[in-house]
């Protein structure tokens, strides 16, 4: 039990030293670009910000910080050395990729370029052109053991289903989306980041009786290192700190954010452990390999296809019906959450009185005492909650505010009031507040630089 617990104790202190060096400060940097990015849009489009960045922050930490110890575990399980998964040459291919589209930095495209350059240069341009193999980068690009490199790629993935499925709907952001058609619908932006400190492994080869440290089992590594040692030298293992960062960006226009979050993290799990059991596999029937380079990045963009299909063969979940009042969210904390409104409540009265339209039912609110009552049908039954209200303090809806603006304005400031009720409901077909999606050019830059060149 003895060596356990020294390896278990070098172990903890590696990973806690992870969280201080400067990538993983670098990666907390960009995770609080993101969640600050998505608070400016809540604020220009409500008024207010929805999820504040500090509360996503620590969520985000909290997480990552298990979701790396239970990598690091595995992968030092399996003994993957940083020069069998070539971490070296994923990076530079996966900063290249996002210069075509944001969506391809993912290792499952960079790590599959890569396993094709190493298959590439290990069956055919080694053999045709023998000297590259005294290149270093040639080299070290052979020294990849790609069923390592797939174990990584799956591993990372599965990591990042489960992150989805427990916390891949919180922090959801409603929002007014306008469709490709011109109608306006409700929908949820999703976006998720997990800062990953990682303990890794780089072997080294010494001699035997310079060898320190704690011996491990026979049966250990998992999958053998491409790096063998010669008569009277042993491997060396050093743990390492390092760090990576997960991220999920998604869109539940047809469902709600934890029926999206949990098909998408059911479906990437799936994804995961198909290329662990050909990774795996691999290491003992080579004959798995190529099958496992495709299916990393073919698997994954299928995965993405799917996903979209689904979206586009149902219906927008929260689209205006008619003249009813429906509740596409509720903001946790407000005078609406604390009166027991829910999501997809149907509001049928104010105070007795059928309002016509989003704008009317605020106006009917704000014409009202502070205690106003609301009817409506919640599954399929009749409720009625009494809402008690705050003060406006950017808005009022009457006429003559109404006729100091122009009317997009009007209209932003009616959904910052709404927000600060607690309630967003869904939007109308023709609002004039809306986002659009619009399609990354990954010759944009180009353009703009060759535009600049001219004098």
């Amino acid at each position: 039990m003895q060596p356990f617990f020294e390896i278990a104790q070098l172990f903890i202190t590696v990973y806690m030293l992870a969280l201080i060096m400067p990538i993983f400060l670098v990666v907390m940097f960009l995770v609080y670009l993101q969640y600050k990015r998505q608070a400016a849009t809540e604020e220009k489009l409500y008024g207010r910000v929805i999820n504040p960045v500090g509360r996503q922050i620590l969520f985000s930490l909290g997480l990552g910080l298990l979701g790396g110890l239970v990598a690091s575990m595995i992968l030092v399980f399996l003994g993957l050395s940083l020069e069998q998964i070539g971490l070296y040459f994923i990076w530079p291919v996966a900063l290249l990729l996002l210069l075509v589209n944001p969506r391809y930095l993912c290792f499952s495209y960079a790590g599959g370029i890569v396993a094709f350059m190493v298959l590439f240069a290990r069956h055919i341009l080694v053999p045709l052109l023998p000297a590259l193999e005294e290149n270093f980068v040639i080299d070290s690009l052979l020294m990849i053991h790609i069923p390592a490199l797939l174990v990584l790629i799956g591993l990372l993935h599965l990591v990042e289903a489960i992150l989805i499925f427990t916390s891949g709907h919180w922090g959801s952001s409603p929002i007014y989306l306008k469709k490709d058609d011109g109608e306006v619908v409700g929908a949820f932006s999703l976006q998720r980041f997990w800062p990953i400190p990682l303990v890794a492994l780089m072997v080294a080869v010494v001699s035997q009786p310079e060898s320190v440290g704690v011996s491990m089992p026979e049966w250990w590594p998992i999958l053998d290192s491409v790096i063998q040692p010669g008569e009277g030298q042993a491997l060396y293992y050093m743990v390492i700190p390092v760090a990576a960062g997960l991220g999920y960006g998604d869109m539940a226009l047809s469902s709600t954010p934890r029926e999206k979050t949990a098909f998408s993290a059911k479906t990437l799990a799936l994804y995961s452990v198909i290329l662990l059991f050909i990774a795996v596999g691999s290491e003992f029937f080579p004959l798995l390999i190529l099958p496992g380079v495709i299916f990393a990045p073919v698997g994954h963009e299928l995965l993405i296809m799917y996903g979209k299909k689904q979206e586009e063969n149902r219906h927008p979940r929260y689209r205006r019906k008619g003249s009813e009042i429906v509740i596409m969210s509720v903001l946790p904390g407000t005078a609406a959450d604390q009166a027991g409104l829910q999501q997809d409540d149907i509001i049928l009265s104010v105070n007795n009185a059928l309002p016509a339209d989003n704008l009317d039912f605020l106006k009917k609110i704000e014409e009202s005492y502070f205690m106003v009552l609301l009817e409506g049908i919640r599954n399929g039954e009749p409720f009625s909650k009494v809402l008690r209200k705050q003060a406006p303090e950017e808005i009022d809806t009457k006429r003559s505010f109404k006729s100091r603006l122009n009317i997009s304005r009007y209209h932003s400031l009616s959904l910052h009031r709404f927000a600060d009720l607690g309630m967003i409901p869904v939007p109308a077909p023709d609002s004039l507040i809306y986002l659009e999606i619009s399609k990354p050019n990954p010759l944009a830059r180009l353009k703009k630089l060759k535009f600049w060149g001219k004098k």
